[in-house]
């Protein structure tokens, strides 16, 4: 009687498994590494996204304002606008906030963005063609797992000259 042996011996199978759990394991960490790649960059879209709509506000309303009052220890920032009316920012509740004098505050920042620091600096002094100029400092971070931290400085100038 002849014998047909078509199956794997015992010593293939094990070949064939750890290979397969290998490639299975190598995938996997591939997978992982992208999707913590991709949870960075929608965690670094978001700050982008809410950092430039806040800085824009502010950069609109401090290059047609005057009178820049910068608050105690630099933390609000106070600009009479083009308008004719008082406009605050100031950070509250890791939120950058804005109001009109008489107004409510309203949160410029996503609650996803926790902003640490917010620091105005004004300079030069006022005086007669001299235009003032208001630095901004931001300190925070976004995301949930993946943090991502931020540290932002810009310089906005008054258009029109004179204090």
């Amino acid at each position: 009687m002849k014998s047909n042996n078509n199956g794997f011996t015992i010593i293939e199978m094990v070949v064939a498994v750890g290979v397969f759990a290998i490639v299975i394991t190598v995938s996997l960490a591939a997978f992982l590494n992208v999707s913590d790649i991709q949870r960075r960059a929608e965690a670094l879209r978001v700050i982008n996204d809410n950092l430039n709509f806040s800085l824009e506000t502010m950069m609109r309303e401090i290059r047609s304002g005057s009178n820049y009052v910068v608050g105690t220890g630099g933390t609000s920032l106070t600009i009479t606008s083009g308008s004719g009316g008082n406009i605050i920012y100031r950070l509250n509740n890791s939120r950058i906030e804005k109001s009109a004098i008489g107004s409510p505050f309203i949160a410029l920042t996503a609650p996803e963005i926790n902003i640490t620091n917010l620091f105005f600096i004004r300079e030069p002094q006022p005086g007669p063609q001299i235009q003032p100029r208001i630095t901004i400092v931001i300190t925070g971070s976004a995301g949930e797992k993946t943090k991502i931290k931020l540290n932002l400085q810009t310089t906005i100038s008054q258009r029109k000259l004179g204090p």
